[in-house]
């Protein structure tokens, strides 16, 4: 059977919804899986082995440009890449559905009218998943995925959906790949020799108020000082928030701005790092995703509903009754002490 999944952005929407292909290419090695994303963000899914075709679209380009031509041309792009057994748009907002509405195919599933934020992308699909938009993201992805290729019921398999949820999601790094030149330019930085933990301050997000604050990342700084740890400071864009904290912290503590670092070599850093820790971000979703330990921390956004599962997998809240507002900074609730307990008991 050939499907398509669709989930164009953001980095962390896509990370959480790729952790259940190694569980569907296990129950179903016949499926082949074609991914439809924006190209922005493709490089985090390249070599995969559980994908077999990434569709690398130009979205924001082509709605910036409001060129009709553009829009044509990916209209056509669409229509050429043949018919689909099934399209599962795992996005659930009105430019997903229109894009899988154009592919062409033999069944569209998505999330039904109850269960989705733009109501009127359920209109597009052939058949509506049931599953409240209040539910954590993990299960929702899970069942939109698994009813849409065989029946979440059947799947389920007779356990709570939680647990099914962590079972299905147990071996997601199996769903990541990198090369082998991104491997080699990871060891060339020479801090994974073993000397010490490394754990990798996540500093970025795509809102501030989804980051924790510098002079908090300090004084953690100053928790770890004797635990033989070392701290890694990526960045992506502008790396004025690493060297802030680099000049606060490396006199007392063994500290790294690295590189910048592309989506591949972000990956292949992530799978030796010891504990990655960050707000509700991408960077930080997917230190979870590659079955790393991990601590998430939330403000804003509400956890219940965001927060990943794992064994060795800490979320921690600022705000238990979060609703995405942006101007929301309770993530800086968080003690830095909270976080230092939380390290000592997954390291």
């Amino acid at each position: 059977m050939r499907i398509g999944i669709i989930r164009l952005s953001s980095l962390g929407d896509i990370i959480v919804s790729v952790v259940f292909l190694p569980y569907l290419k296990k129950k179903y090695p016949d499926i082949e899986v074609h991914w439809f994303v924006d190209e922005r963000f493709s490089q985090i899914l390249e070599h995969s082995p559980c994908i077999d075709k990434i569709h690398k679209l130009p979205f924001k380009k082509i709605f910036h440009s409001f060129n009709p031509y553009q829009f044509y041309k990916l209209y056509k792009t669409l229509k050429s890449y043949g018919e689909y057994d099934l399209i599962i748009d795992m996005q659930g907002l009105l430019k997903s559905a229109i894009v899988g509405k154009i592919i062409d195919k033999k069944r569209f599933v998505g999330f039904n009218k109850n269960s989705i934020r733009e109501k009127v992308a359920a209109y597009f699909y052939d058949e509506g998943v049931d599953i409240a938009y209040e539910k954590n993201i993990l299960e929702r992805n899970a069942k939109v995925l698994f009813s849409a290729v065989g029946g979440f019921d059947v799947v389920l398999e007779g356990e709570s959906h939680e647990h099914w949820v962590e079972e299905v999601s147990k071996n997601r790094s199996e769903a990541f790949g990198f090369t082998q030149a991104s491997q080699s330019k990871i060891a060339s930085l020479g801090v994974f020799d073993g000397s010490k933990k490394t754990i990798l301050f996540i500093l970025e997000a795509s809102i501030e108020s989804k980051t924790y604050p510098i002079a908090q990342y300090v004084e953690l700084a100053k928790l770890l000082k004797n635990e033989n740890t070392k701290i890694l400071l990526p960045w992506k864009g502008n790396p004025q928030k690493a060297q802030e904290v680099f000049a606060q912290i490396h006199t007392f503590i063994d500290a790294l701005v690295l590189p910048e670092l592309s989506q591949d070599e972000l990956k292949a850093l992530i799978s030796k790092v010891d504990v990655v820790i960050g707000g509700d971000t991408g960077v930080t979703h997917l230190g979870w995703a590659m079955g790393r330990p991990s601590i998430t921390l939330y403000g804003n956004t509400p956890i219940e509903r965001l927060k990943v599962i794992g064994e060795r997998n800490i979320s921690l809240s600022g705000n238990l009754n979060a609703n995405c507002d942006k101007n929301d900074f309770s993530i800086q609730n968080i003690s830095a002490e909270e976080i230092f307990k939380s390290i000592r008991k997954i390291l």
